[in-house]
């Protein structure tokens, strides 16, 4: 771990790389929301305004902010135009997601994403579900064109999608579910789709097969420090304007109550065991015993060492070793914005 240390740690590179990384990306992302528009526009009017309403808000754009990155850290030198392809796989991925929200919002019963209400509240679940299955679809006709090593990584990504997913959904309310299970199921639910947006930002850009599984391993890895650190401020996301303890009320235990019932499995298994819905007050409870046992930065830990494995995957492998620092000192600072929101994450 000593050279993953070296690039989390070194002096930043020179401003002029990462400004340009910068500078790149953003072009990029405004071509990705462009693009986003232009292949889920249909031109029946009847169906119209439900599927653009899909991609109105498109958030920070993640998972094509990692398909870009992988792209540059393959093409070469900063400043490359980007190719269409690359900016159209970039925002296919993008359209897997967004597809994945419709579905999660229907199973969650979730009246607001984004501050604004969800499709199955604005326009029923009917419309909602239909929307997010024409959204898969026109990922699927996306990525055939792009090629059959694209099609068969989305097809594949749905499918570990829908496995984590399921996994999650058949524990719900079970007090006795195990890290391995939860690590499997986020590996399934978001860290596929993180994995496949590094894979096909290289696959476009013409990486070889080293090269691929080395950004697999990123992706991978990324996926996983973000949905548990996603998990933690659900529970003690103070002053970030995000609802907390919405996973414990829905019955979806994650890695830090997994790791407080371990400890204290009396006092855990007796407040969940007691209710079939937990008031608030039992999740004040149950947060109470995290902090007491430190459960909350154990969670953190597991998710800090899925970043040093991720960015080492980057260092190690020499066609893009030497791009590294650049980009990781650009991912350092996006996941700086988010650890930064509650102690328990701050980088040590």
């Amino acid at each position: 771990m000593n050279n993953t240390q070296a690039l989390i740690t070194a002096d930043p590179p020179l401003d002029a790389d990462l400004a340009q990384v910068q500078y790149q990306l953003e072009e990029d992302l405004a071509r990705v929301r462009d693009r986003l528009r232009v292949l889920v526009a249909t031109p029946n009017p009847r169906v119209r305004e439900p599927i653009m309403y899909s991609v109105e808000d498109t958030g920070r754009l993640l998972r094509p902010t990692l398909a870009l990155i992988s792209s540059y850290l393959v093409a070469g030198d900063w400043g490359i135009p980007t190719k269409p392809d690359v900016i159209d796989a970039a925002t296919n991925v993008e359209i897997l997601h967004v597809a994945t929200l419709f579905h999660d919002d229907m199973i969650d019963e979730a009246p607001i994403r984004r501050g604004r209400p969800t499709a199955n509240i604005k326009y029923g679940e009917p419309i909602a579900l239909l929307t997010g299955d024409y959204l898969l679809a026109k990922c699927m006709r996306i990525a055939a064109e792009l090629g059959t090593a694209q099609l068969k990584l989305m097809a594949d990504t749905l499918n570990d999608l829908c496995i984590g997913q399921m996994m999650e959904t058949s524990q719900l309310y079970d007090a006795k579910r195990s890290d391995h299970e939860y690590l499997t199921a986020i590996a399934g639910k978001t860290a596929s789709l993180m994995k496949a947006a590094a894979m096909i930002g290289a696959l476009q850009a013409g990486a070889d097969t080293a090269a691929q599984q080395a950004l697999a391993t990123f992706g991978h890895n990324l996926g996983m420090a973000f949905q548990i650190w996603d998990d933690i401020l659900d529970l003690c996301s103070t002053g970030t304007g995000k609802a907390t303890d919405k996973d414990l009320l829905n019955g979806v235990y994650t890695l830090p109550l997994i790791f407080a019932a371990v400890d204290r499995p009396e006092q855990v298994h007796g407040i969940l065991d007691d209710a079939a819905t937990l008031s608030l007050e039992q999740c004040d409870q149950i947060l109470a015993i995290m902090h007491e046992t430190g459960s909350l930065n154990r969670a953190a830990e597991v998710a800090r060492r899925h970043v040093e494995t991720a960015f080492a995957a980057i260092e190690r492998h020499p066609t893009f070793a030497g791009r590294a620092p650049v980009v990781g000192r650009y991912l350092i600072e996006l996941v700086g914005k988010l650890t930064a929101r509650h102690p328990a994450l701050e980088p040590r």
